[in-house]
């Protein structure tokens, strides 16, 4: 069955949908509901009006905002490795603790210290906890805001929306990290941005008061005292934004963009923020490093080969670099396990792909491009997931997806094993021939196996000139 992924003309997608629809993986990553980082906008963007902010200013808040957590993938890994346990749940935990209490901050650790293990076990991991100390904790957090601050800047969003991210963490009284600073050296940007994300989670699951009360414990340490008076008027707006779904966080984010003039992804926009959204994704474990770019990589080469023309190869592009958005979802105590998994962190894996498609589906003119990048684990005998999608149900394109999808984590190392040469990798792959992969696919990457890649590689970039 043969897809064509066709998006909506340029001039109809707006950056903002694009990296709003982004940030819901965004929110999965830090152990959030999804929407956490478009409803922190919102609050911000309340904030930055009452406080006086430029029209400059607060554009660069609202890019700012929404991808305040880029970086959160870049110690997802490190984050496993010191607690043992779902990264994810401690950073959950820890965006409500206020961790300058060291009695607190110290209870919650415990709390996610190897969870399930033995007594023994755990008390062991707290002990290497409380050795790491404070230099662990700013290792986490810069490794996080430096990484956040870098990808704002490669996507175009400018200095001033980087710096507000690298200095996401830092308190007013000096006390946060990384760098300690206080008072009016941190950005203000940052400050507005600091002040939101805190709030937003005791606002959606304690409501206003609890969220209001949280801004006043912390005025003057954590966060400046003007803006928490410019959130304390805000009150009244609190509970509306309690009740807003993804669709009308979506829309009161689109219809929220600074001076009514939006932003529109042209082609090389579009193509910006997928490949940096794919480094995101493939930071989260060093045993998926770089693997959204290489399994695009091949999947280019079998769509050309396979006929695919300019405007094609470029859609399938796309696909292929936002593929596993979903596995964003998956804590790192199952991407980064050197064993078996068990059924239900089968479960947990199989779902990836069912978000990749819920996060691309927010994008208008995405529609399309999100199955295709969502059925790169169907097989052709139906046995696949999520959505057990069999012959003919799975289009061209995915199917090109799956093999490249294959050929890459058999060539890559895996927590359980080194990585396959090619031709045994390829070897392997043919006894699911007709079965899991295409078989026209499999031709393809064979015949690609067997050609200097340059030579292709000029083809390609000829072809997409062309387009």
């Amino acid at each position: 069955m043969r897809t064509t992924l066709k998006l909506h003309p340029p001039d109809a997608v707006r950056v903002s949908e694009l990296i709003a629809a982004l940030s819901f993986a965004l929110d999965l990553t830090e152990g959030q509901p999804m929407g956490h980082s478009l409803r922190s906008c919102l609050i911000g963007m309340a904030i930055g009006e009452r406080a006086g902010l430029t029209l400059s200013e607060q554009r660069d808040l609202y890019y700012a905002l929404i991808l305040k957590d880029a970086g959160c993938s870049s110690n997802s890994a490190l984050l496993f490795r010191l607690f043992g346990g779902d990264e994810r749940n401690v950073k959950h935990d820890f965006a409500r603790v206020d961790w300058s209490n060291y009695l607190r901050a110290a209870r919650t650790a415990m709390a996610h210290a190897e969870p399930g293990a033995p007594w023994f076990t755990r008390m062991r991991r707290v002990v290497r906890l409380a050795r790491a100390g404070r230099g662990a904790a700013e290792e986490l957090i810069e490794t996080r805001a430096q990484r956040g601050g870098d990808i704002i800047e490669k996507l175009g969003f400018g200095l001033r929306a980087a710096n507000a991210v690298r200095s996401l963490d830092e308190h007013w009284d000096g006390g946060g990290a990384p760098r300690g600073i206080s008072g009016s050296e941190i950005p203000l940007l940052a400050r507005v941005a600091c002040l939101a994300q805190t709030v937003e989670p005791f606002l959606v699951t304690e409501g206003p008061r609890a969220a209001l009360e949280v801004a006043r414990q912390r005025c003057g340490r954590w966060f400046d005292p003007c803006l928490v008076q410019a959130f304390e008027d805000l009150e009244p707006r609190l509970a509306g934004w309690i009740g807003m779904g993804e669709a009308d966080l979506r829309e009161a984010v689109r219809s929220g963009e600074p001076g009514g003039a939006a932003l529109l992804a042209g082609p090389g926009t579009v193509d910006r923020i997928a490949n940096g959204f794919a480094e995101i994704i493939d930071a989260k474990s060093p045993f998926t490093s770089s693997h959204s770019h290489r399994m695009t990589s091949v999947a280019l080469r079998i769509g050309a080969r396979m006929g695919l023309d300019s405007s094609e190869l470029v859609a399938l592009e796309r696909a292929a670099l936002l593929h596993d958005v979903g596995k964003l979802s998956v804590p790192n105590s199952i991407l980064d396990k050197p064993g078996p998994l068990t059924s239900d962190e089968w479960d947990v894996v199989r779902l990836h792909p069912y978000y990749t498609q819920r996060i691309l589906s927010h994008i208008r003119g995405f529609e399309t491009l999100a199955r295709v990048a969502a059925a790169h684990h169907e097989r052709i005998d139906g046995r696949g997931y999520y959505l057990g999608l069999k012959g003919d149900e799975i289009s061209l394109e995915s199917r090109i997806l799956a093999a490249a999808d294959v050929f890459d984590a058999l060539t890559a190392s895996r927590p359980y094993r080194p990585a396959l040469p090619e031709e045994v990798a390829l070897r392997m792959m043919e006894r699911d021939r007709g079965q899991g992969l295409c078989a026209d696919c499999l031709d393809a990457l064979w015949q690609e196996m067997e050609i200097v890649p340059a030579a292709e590689e000029e083809v390609f970039v000829a072809r997409r000139a062309a387009a």
